[in-house]
């Protein structure tokens, strides 16, 4: 993992405000990969044959800034930088390279593609995995960036008179100058031709040469999604096994080459709330890792007035004695209790990573997420008690995805009780379609902001088109009672792991779970956050 700054702006020998504002986001994206970090700069040319030395012609100054999260193979320092290009990756690639040849590191696979002269745009569309790139191509002079079709990492982009900026995420010196920067969507893709905005400054302004030079468009990917199946099939008991099978491979594909630790030292954490979801996920995890080692169970709870008997700690407790009996081995329970007033003082910090998001929902979504990354709690023992505790793991595994794609939320159940299987389909395939514009990019810059790993087995596109492909019917029946119908397949599946009272639990919100939503904000539900918890000196 890496954070990433990439920007292209006049060239001055002086300093000015928007050095400083870079200086920031350096500064944003080292927070996120402290292994190691560099910055690579260039000054672009002007046209062949010019000679102006006019103010509306100046030189521009490309930055490309760098760090690192050593979570894959060899230590890679970035950006990664030869005669042919510069690059800056932050993901993960678990298809479409030859991790083999480059002792397991995707980011020198990936260079090494791009070496060999491979197009950048196949290069990233061959591959399966959380992503986010900047590339410049000396040769063909251009800069490219992106983000995997599913925006599972996070770029924000900016294009003004002070030139363009492309970022992981937004800092608070970038706020105070008033930097609007947008987030890029699943798949976006850009190229902005170097030579034509030199060219183009020399009448007009760089803002609008930028805009004229630059490309965006959708990825060109291989792994586009699928329409949902409309077969009417009827659910088929033996299907809950190779959904197991499908699961259990894309789990160990995010946790295999995570590097090793000390021995009693935790190398991966799950983010649990004791609902079905995440409680599969932690039952995979531990058919994968080594009986020996610990996992870490994060679980968060809210509360004004110091009690944390929350509905999510209620049902992780559940879910761990359950977890315990059918998979046993060290599980590290973790209570981050946060209180009103802890939250309140951290409140500005997650406005800023949470941004562009601005409403009252992605604020008590990022806030159970800001505080999970932090890691600061209790470790909770049968025997021992409680005693205080900072995670370990840098890899977090996330239950998100499951509700999208197998009927998990109420407006499942509404719009088949509205119009049957056929109103089904079509809300099951809008859920899926918003994938690339819903709530990952900013988990992304809420979780790594502390050099925080975020992995989502349920999103693993193979795994997605595996569960479009199946008839509807084989994931949800909602002839049957909330706990029962909704996720069928799912809970079928975990109740053959053992986990039988896991598998009926009834889904809950985390932001009414961990009652992050009762911090008192006093936005009214669907309001902006901008107007009422969010202020304009907040943004």
């Amino acid at each position: 993992m890496c954070g990433i700054l990439c920007a292209l702006t006049p060239y001055t020998a002086h300093a000015t405000p928007l050095d400083s504002v870079l200086d920031s986001l350096r500064a944003c994206a080292a927070q996120r990969g402290p292994n190691a970090s560099g910055t690579y700069t260039r000054l672009i040319a002007r046209p062949s044959g010019s000679t102006s030395t006019s103010t509306v012609d100046p030189a521009l100054r490309l930055t490309l800034a760098a760090s690192v999260l050593g979570l894959r193979g060899a230590l890679t320092p970035q950006p990664v930088v030869s005669a042919r290009g510069v690059l800056a990756f932050n993901g993960q690639a678990y298809t479409g390279v030859d991790t083999a040849r480059h002792r397991a590191n995707d980011t020198r696979a990936i260079f090494a593609r791009l070496e060999a002269g491979d197009d950048v745009e196949r290069v990233f569309g061959d591959m399966e995995g959380p992503y986010a790139f900047a590339y410049y191509d000396k040769r063909r002079g251009t800069l490219s960036f992106g983000v995997d079709p599913l925006s599972r990492r996070s770029l924000l982009l900016h294009v003004s008179s002070a030139g363009l900026v492309v970022a992981s995420a937004r800092s608070g010196e970038c706020r105070r100058a008033g930097l609007g920067m947008r987030a890029l969507d699943g798949g976006e893709f850009a190229v902005l031709r170097l030579s034509d905005v030199r060219a183009g400054v020399v009448s007009a302004p760089l803002e609008q040469a930028i805009t004229s030079a630059l490309d965006i468009r959708k990825l060109d990917s291989r792994y586009a999604l699928q329409r949902i199946s409309p077969a009417a099939a009827p659910f088929d008991t033996s299907e809950a096994a190779h959904f197991l099978y499908k699961l259990e491979t894309s789990v160990r594909r995010r946790v295999e080459e995570v590097p090793a630790v000390p021995d009693g030292q935790a190398r991966l954490a799950v983010l649990f709330s004791g609902g079905v979801d995440c409680t599969l996920l932690a039952a995979l995890v531990h058919r994968c890792l080594d009986p020996a080692e610990p996992i870490e169970l994060i679980n968060v709870a809210f509360s004004s007035t110091a009690n944390y008997d929350t509905p999510d700690r209620q049902s992780a407790m559940c879910a761990l004695a359950e977890l315990e009996a059918a998979c046993p081995r060290a599980w590290r329970f973790v209570a981050v209790d946060v209180s009103a007033v802890l939250a309140l003082a951290h409140r500005q910090a997650v406005v800023d990573l949470m941004y562009p998001c601005t409403s009252e929902m992605d604020l008590s979504l990022a806030f159970p997420l800001y505080f999970a990354a932090r890691g600061a709690g209790e470790l909770v023992d049968a025997d021992a008690g409680r005693t205080p505790y900072t995670v370990q793991s840098k890899v977090y595994i996330s239950g998100l995805g499951a509700d999208e794609q197998l009927g998990g939320y109420g407006r499942h159940r509404k719009a088949y009780e509205r119009g049957g299987h056929d109103a089904l389909v079509e809300e099951l395939d809008l859920d899926i379609a918003r994938l690339p514009t819903r709530n990952l990019s900013r988990d992304d810059r809420v979780l790594s902001s502390t050099a925080r790993d975020a992995r989502y087995p349920y999103l693993d596109l193979d795994f997605v088109a595996y569960l479009s492909a199946l008839p509807v019917a084989a994931k949800c029946d909602f002839t049957l009672p909330p706990g029962e119908g909704d996720k069928r397949l799912l809970r079928k599946a975990t109740a053959l792991l053992g986990l039988a009272q896991t598998a009926v639990r009834v889904k809950r919100a985390m932001q009414f779970g961990t009652r992050s939503a009762k911090l008192g904000t006093g936005v009214r539900k669907g309001e902006s956050a901008s107007r009422v918890a969010i202020t304009e000196a907040d943004l």
